[in-house]
């Protein structure tokens, strides 16, 4: 297939015309079943949480959290489907979503009536779910939720603004525990779950019970147990479907397959995977069961292409498998994860629509020697995305200098066929941000070197991650430092006719009114001042949340996943991870914000042609009637440009967001860090930002990542990249993403 008709397919399957892709029938087959499902909510969940909950009351919550995740699993579905060769499925259908009704009670009340028709992300739910949800689970759970608790620690103002004042935000936070983390899938391929189970097991036999950590640690080990058999027995209750199945099945190639995944699937994930298929088929079971068991998105593949290579190897060198039979078996794990669909409230649909739950995989990278890792599999990896063509994983390419050029014609091969498909990842500055990740402004990580290189991956958007060793929130609390600049000018007083709450109100602090901010320097302050309050104001929501998750949300699968958590006797969201971090700032607006503060600098303190008041009356007034005003303003300097004037002013705000992120402890003692990453948001939470400064108008989107604003980088990629390039990457220890979209008539054709 040459790159045009690639790249016509692409635009095809994005507009809905062709469905059954994939290099053969049986993944063209697997496709088509994906794409005529429409997104449906499953109960499964909610029910196993609640008839566990409303049986436990008064006992500790560890056990009755423990005991709800092994219910969960105990009443999975065992339906088996035709084509497919791995096994199980976390909801009745696919495209479905178990979702987390001890997070999301307090507004699924609400949202429920619109759930089938609303603009963002609608779910399907059948009549009968809808009423049990509204009669029974919904009101059990309403006022237990993270979010009905945290209400309880802070003013109804605090409340309010924290989830629609649209400066500081934390509601992502609230409803997405069990997010963002790349589990140890080198330990649970090789050993299988029957490894914790039997750490525990040992762990429980020597405790002391005049040790007063005994208490807790008694209650950890038993739920441990407890979660593990019931991941056995799901595996051994899907056995014996695909048995079932293969009684009935008339087609003897068929037959054969059922009855080879009734025997894989009483082996694995319970016990060690012995081969590629073994090993595929634990991947894929711990990737849902921690989508089930978690609320957020980004449970993440890491690094694929090297724990798998192993057992990939192994069959080849043996006979069992052949290239083209593994880049079926990657095909229908693509196809497996984009079926994990993300549920979310209408609100933050609109700020992150599309269903989709950023699960990552990635390939090449560095070894532990510092040499190119890849690997066929790397190969395997980037052309079954060609083939499949799903919208998960997110599949990327770990670059350094010693990249193979092959591995890098695959990869464009890819991004030709206008998929999205591949990120491109520097290793340098991700293995740079891990060097100081939450260690504070001047500290360094747990990680050694050798951990970094073989271990480090990516997390959803963009975040840096060790394999099996980190776990925290990393995509939490959303400062919208282009609402915090606006709020420099207008004194705290968010503008009237946007969206969310507070419009007219003081919605951050009185930092000087416009008439006494007379010089530069003390505008700049202001500034300063607005985003360090909107960060401190996160941060002390965060930290409340942190507490509520550790004492009553916990996650045993996670915790098993994570190095070390088990012999600790400590739960993921309690500082079981050998490395914690997160909740983090995530800074959105960024050149909306430095090109409101360049043209306010031009406009009002050089150039003298308007006061800062009346750039506040005229941003408030949504510029009518202050249409030159709004000329000038856009036509200062902007950030991407390569322009000292603009890109100084970003390079002192950026490193002040940084160090005041750096500076601040979470909950379980390690430090925050701050992140550009937020995609999609940026229209929601333009839609609840007023006109600012450089001349945007009310409601509309702010700018993209640590991208340009919108159409200001009027002098090409190559100005942009500069701009880009004089910004202190690493201070943003969980990860910096751009956008850039370049026209075709900015590129030379080779041929002339």
């Amino acid at each position: 297939m040459d790159k045009l008709k690639g790249g016509v397919l692409g635009q095809e399957i994005r507009s809905g015309n062709v469905a059954k892709v994939g290099s053969t029938k049986r993944i063209q087959e697997l496709n088509g079943m994906l794409h005529a499902n429409r997104p449906n909510v499953d109960i499964t969940r909610a029910r196993a949480y609640t008839n566990i909950y409303k049986q436990t009351e008064g006992q500790p919550p560890l056990r009755r959290r423990y005991q709800a995740a092994a219910e969960v699993y105990r009443t999975l579905t065992d339906v088996v489907y035709d084509h497919e060769q791995l096994v199980g499925w976390p909801t009745q259908r696919i495209r479905g979503a178990n979702f987390a009704i001890e997070l999301h009670a307090h507004w699924l009340a609400e949202d429920l009536p619109k759930l089938r028709n609303r603009i963002y992300d609608p779910f399907e739910i059948t009549d009968e779910d809808y009423a049990e949800l509204m009669e029974v689970h919904i009101p059990y759970w309403k006022d237990k939720t993270l979010a009905s608790q945290w209400q309880t620690y802070v003013s109804p103002e605090e409340f309010e603004r924290a989830q629609t004042g649209g400066v500081s935000d934390v509601s992502n936070y609230i409803c997405s525990n069990g997010s963002h983390f790349i589990p140890s899938w080198r330990d649970v391929i090789a050993n299988g779950f029957q490894k914790y189970y039997h750490e525990a097991k040992e762990l429980l036999e020597k405790l002391d019970p005049n040790d007063p950590e005994s208490i807790e640690k008694r209650e950890f080990y038993q739920g441990i147990m407890e979660v593990s058999l019931a991941i056995r027995d799901w595996g051994n209750r899907l056995s014996q479907s695909c048995a079932r199945k293969a009684e009935e099945e008339k087609d003897p190639v068929r037959r054969q397959e059922l009855l080879n995944m009734s025997e894989m699937v009483k082996k694995v994930p319970w016990g060690p995977a012995e081969s590629f298929y073994e090993a595929c088929q634990t991947a894929w079971s711990v990737c849902f069961f921690l989508f089930v068991e978690g609320a957020g998105p980004s449970i993440t593949w890491g690094r694929f292409d090297q724990y798998m290579y192993p057992y990939y190897k192994k069959d080849l060198e043996a006979g069992r498998i052949t290239p083209e039979k593994a880049l079926e078996l990657i095909e229908e794990l693509y196809i497996r994860v984009t079926s994990n669909v993300w549920f979310q409230s209408t609100n933050m649909a609109t700020i992150f629509g599309g269903y989709y739950r950023y699960p990552h995989l990635d390939v090449g990278g560095l070894d532990e020697f510092g040499k190119d890792a890849s690997n066929e599999l790397s190969y395997l990896c980037l052309r079954a995305m060609r083939y499949a063509k799903t919208t998960s994983p997110a599949v990327s390419l770990l670059l350094h200098q010693k990249t193979p050029d092959s591995l890098l014609y695959e990869a464009c091969e890819l991004a030709a066929e206008g998929m999205g498909h591949p990120s491109f990842f520097n290793c340098e500055g991700l293995y740079r941000m891990l060097e100081r990740r939450a260690a504070g402004s001047q500290g360094y990580s747990k990680y050694t070197r050798d951990q970094i290189l073989t271990l480090g991956s990516p997390i959803g958007c963009v975040e840096p991650g060790v394999e099996g060793l980190q776990y925290g929130h990393t995509d939490s609390g959303i400062i919208n430092v282009a609402g915090a600049a606006l709020c420099a000018v207008t004194n705290g007083v968010k503008a009237e006719n946007v969206d969310g709450s507070f419009c007219g109100k003081v919605v951050t602090y009185e930092s000087g009114a416009p008439e006494t901010l007379t010089d530069w320097a003390s505008f700049l302050t202001a500034v300063k001042g607005q985003i360090t309050y909107a960060i401190k104001e996160a941060h002390a929501n965060l930290i409340i949340c942190e507490k509520l998750l550790a004492e009553q949300f916990n996650l045993p699968t996670f915790t098993m996943l994570l190095t070390g958590a088990i012999e600790k006797g400590k739960d993921a969201t309690a500082g079981g991870s050998y490395a914690d971090v997160g909740p983090t700032m995530n800074m959105l607006g960024f050149a909306t914000m430095v090109d409101s503060v360049a043209a306010v600098k031009k406009v009002v303190y050089e150039d003298k042609e308007a006061t800062l008041a009346e750039v506040r009356d005229a941003c408030l007034a949504n510029f009518k009637g202050y249409e030159t005003l709004q000329m000038k303003l856009q036509s200062a300097p902007k950030y991407g440009n390569d322009d000292d004037f603009a890109d100084d002013i970003a390079s002192d705000l950026w490193r002040h967001f940084a160090e005041v992120t750096n500076s601040l402890k979470m909950y379980r003692g390690h430090y925050c860090d701050a992140a550009v990453q937020m995609v999609q948001s940026n229209v929601g939470f333009g839609a609840m930002t007023g006109a600012t400064p450089n001349g945007r108008l009310a409601g509309t989107p702010v700018s993209d990542t640590m991208s340009a604003s919108q159409q200001a980088d009027t002098q090409g990629p190559t100005a942009a990249a500069r701009s880009y390039s004089k910004l202190d990457f690493p201070l943003f220890r969980n990860g910096t993403l751009l956008n850039m979209w370049v026209s075709g008539s900015e590129l030379i054709r080779a041929d002339g």
